[in-house]
């Protein structure tokens, strides 16, 4: 009888699990053996990040966010020896501090006990109102970690010791911060984080960023998301000033409305005068703008990408080179179709390539409008009024260079597929399948179309194949 001999399968020593004896003859020739780890690494990571697109509410909507990545190459580091050493930085990139969980330390233990295993994390997620104990027992850990590339905070307290380690971390890149406070601060000071890319900052409530810093020295930040609270106040006493970044840099500003900010007219205008060579906008929820208010002709005069209101719209982009739209509208709005230039789907200096439009009356002209109006789109994604669709989808439109095209309805802010099983006893699947079939006579390019949020179809030359998938918003 075959004695067992030791193999490269084990358990996880990392984690106090004990190597496991197994009865595979080790093979110069297997092909395992014959594939570089680089190689194995790169499935490894591919396998992790499908596990984690899985779920698309964000990482602060579940507790769980990063748990489905650790589980999908857990069971490969008790495979073998070579597997364990592979995957070994996957399973130790993320630290989650989350106040709700009895598991927070185990992390932080291993990294304690095992120094030499810290230049592996990269990322660190502080959940749920979480406050230093005594001796600063969960924090001190985390002043030991210098290789952090991204520091995301919700619903927690910090300490200022805390900002003062992230100043010397030379990779960090995106700093998320979700009503978060700092405490332990004598009075309000500078910091600065001169690799920071991205940053998010979402003030807590009333509470001013401005309590404990009066600047943020950011010369990399390429992309700002704030809410509507920094740009509120009298003309130069508006908070967004704590933000010092560099004008060529920024390319990314985002702001998305306070439920407790006043006006932010005048502090909005002071912002874009200091971001005036931003790329791309979003204005998601903000309070309706007054009649008087307008902005300068030489304000963001290389902007490409905006997302906001349909209201909006042209205030902010007419006469700029927008290349992409994302807009919705209110309940009960009209769209006015007008053909005179310029107008909501064309509102600049260009033709649109890219068109989002979120819950529009459709009739019969409006894919003739949109075919008009946009004939250099690339990609069309269109989320109507589920009551107003008449079953119809007149695609007869030449779209020469449209790529991808979505339509689903919307109700109660559920997405749903666009057609339903009509009256006359037609069925949706013998619908979908007839626009798919005719819609590449005029779309010649097309590779991509949705009908229904939980498959799309795929077109690669004359063939077309189904795909599941959902939807994300």
């Amino acid at each position: 009888m075959t004695q067992p001999i030791p193999s490269d399968f084990e358990g996880d020593p990392e984690f106090g699990s004990e190597p496991k004896l197994g009865f595979v003859q080790p093979h110069p020739h297997l092909p395992m053996r014959a594939i570089p780890e680089e190689i194995w690494l790169i499935i490894f990571k591919f396998v992790q990040d499908g596990a984690s697109q899985t779920y698309t509410g964000g990482p602060f909507d579940s507790r769980w966010y990063d748990s489905a990545r650790t589980a999908s190459v857990r069971s490969l580091t008790e495979t073998c020896r070579t597997f364990h050493r592979i995957c070994r930085p996957l399973l130790l990139e993320t630290i989650l501090i989350d106040a709700h969980s009895g598991l927070r330390r185990t992390m932080i233990d291993v990294l304690q006990s095992k120094p030499h295993l810290r230049s592996m994390v990269s990322r660190v997620r502080i959940i749920g109102r979480w406050i230093p104990d005594p001796g600063n027992r969960l924090e001190k850990p985390l002043m030991e970690l210098y290789s952090l590339r991204e520091v995301w905070i919700k619903l927690a307290r910090t300490s200022g010791a805390l900002w003062n380690h992230l100043q010397l971390c030379p990779l960090l890149e995106t700093l998320i911060l979700g009503h978060a406070t700092v405490t332990n601060t004598t009075q309000p000071t500078t910091f600065s984080l001169h690799s920071l890319k991205h940053l998010q900052y979402q003030q807590y409530f009333v509470l001013e960023a401005t309590d404990f810093c009066t600047a943020l020295i950011l010369p990399q930040l390429e992309t700002l998301y704030i809410d509507s609270g920094f740009l509120s106040g009298a003309a130069n006493a508006c908070s967004h000033k704590i933000f010092q970044f560099r004008p060529s840099v920024l390319k990314k500003l985002t702001i998305r409305t306070a439920s407790w900010s006043r006006s932010i007219e005048v502090g909005l205008l002071e912002l874009l005068t200091r971001a005036n060579r931003i790329r791309a906008l979003t204005l998601d929820g903000l309070p309706p703008f007054s009649h008087s208010f307008s902005l300068p002709d030489d304000l963001i005069p290389e902007l490409e990408i905006f997302h906001g209101k349909a209201s909006i719209v042209l205030t902010f982009c007419k006469g700029r080179p927008v290349r992409e739209l994302c807009t919705w509208f209110h309940p009960g709005a009209t769209w006015d179709m007008t053909d005179s230039i310029p107008n909501l789907i064309r509102p600049g200096l260009i033709s649109l390539e890219r068109l989002d439009l979120d819950q529009i009356h459709w009739d019969g002209d409006t894919m003739g409008y949109i075919a008009r109006h946009c004939p250099q789109l690339v990609s069309l994604k269109i989320r109507a009024r589920s009551h107003d669709i008449d079953g119809k989808l007149s695609h007869r439109y030449h779209m020469p260079k449209l790529r991808k095209a979505t339509f689903l309805t919307i109700w109660d802010n559920d997405q749903d597929s666009w057609f339903t099983d009509g009256r006359d006893g037609e069925l949706k699947a013998e619908m979908e399948v007839k626009v798919m079939q005719e819609c590449r006579e005029f779309w010649t390019q097309l590779e991509y179309l949705r009908l229904d949020p939980n498959y799309f179809w795929r077109f690669r030359g004359p063939e077309v194949e189904q795909f599941q998938g959902k939807e994300v918003r």
